[in-house]
């Protein structure tokens, strides 16, 4: 069963980004108001100033492995990349899509940062220099999802032309309806996608061929995901107001439905299993525990 534990009120407009920092802690979250926030997660409070930097509303957010560095995309259509003590940007802004910014998501070692635009094309960023490494083409629409597999030799990207791009192996999977997020199963074996469709896929990384049946449960588009860290469940945030959790092993619905008063555009969970916090049109962030324990 799980509590919403703390409502936490600071931003202004819409929260699109949510991103759990490795050591559970602390939770950062990126909104339409143009500010970044941190939170903490035990207290429900904030932690220091808001980081503001960007000329546009926030659409993704993203920490690095070793909590020290914070990314963040934006309708400004650059990404920034700020440092968690000194809460200052590293970098000058990022300049290299010509469109708006959907996500941006770190390798495992924190050397890399990938970046999904709406001008149809990821960009793979050096983390310590600010340049850029590679510039993939491929897709047809807008890119709104990446994420480094597991041991960081491949990219996954989710597009609203329909398909999934799977880089370094150059795959291409004919994913459903805009896909709006994509994930790695732990074991870089499976990528899990959602949609506008309302429902969430599974996929061989290696084939492309899809596993199992869909998730089917929301009853309006899905804008975000999540995987546990063990693999064992997911998290989808939709605009028809909640949260839901999804088994990976039998691919039905677990526990109860997490609603909120909007819709929820983000949802992320923390390292440790326990906690899961979400943030949406309503403007505030959810932070929800199952009774101490991990939720698979």
């Amino acid at each position: 069963m799980l509590k919403l534990i703390h409502t936490m009120r600071g931003h202004t407009k819409d929260v699109n980004g949510v991103a759990f920092f490795n050591d559970g802690r602390r939770v950062v979250t990126g909104s339409w108001d143009e500010a970044l926030r941190m939170w903490d997660a035990n207290k429900g409070t904030l932690v220091g100033k808001p980081l503001e930097g960007h000329q546009g509303g926030l659409y993704s957010v993203a920490v690095s492995p070793d909590d020290l560095r914070i990314a963040s995309g934006g309708y400004d259509k650059t990404m920034i990349i700020w440092d968690v003590e000194s809460m200052q940007k590293v970098f000058s802004p990022l300049v290299k899509h010509t469109g708006r910014v959907r996500s941006v998501c770190f390798s495992p070692n924190g050397t890399r940062l990938a970046s999904g635009s709406d001008d149809k094309t990821v960009v793979v960023w050096d983390t310590k220099t600010g340049t850029v490494l590679a510039t993939l083409e491929g897709h047809y629409n807008l890119v709104l999802s990446v994420a480094f597999s597991p041991d960081g030799l491949q990219l996954a990207s989710a597009s609203s032309d329909c398909t999934i791009g799977v880089w370094h192996i150059i795959l291409k999977i004919n994913g459903h309806h805009p896909v709006r997020g994509v994930v790695w199963s732990p074991d870089g074996q499976e990528i899990v996608s959602a949609s506008d469709d309302k429902t969430v896929k599974f996929w061989d990384a290696s084939t492309g061929q899809q596993i199992g049946r869909p998730c089917i449960g929301h009853t309006d588009q899905i804008c975000s995901l999540a995987i546990s860290s063990e693999g064992s469940f997911i998290a989808t945030s939709s605009k028809d107001k909640t949260v839901r959790l999804w088994s990976t092993r039998t691919f039905r619905q677990i526990g109860q439905v997490l609603e909120h008063t909007n819709g929820v555009y983000c949802v992320a969970i923390s390292p440790n299993g326990t906690l899961l916090a979400s943030g949406g049109l309503d403007q505030d962030v959810y932070l929800w525990r199952h009774n101490g324990k991990r939720m698979s």
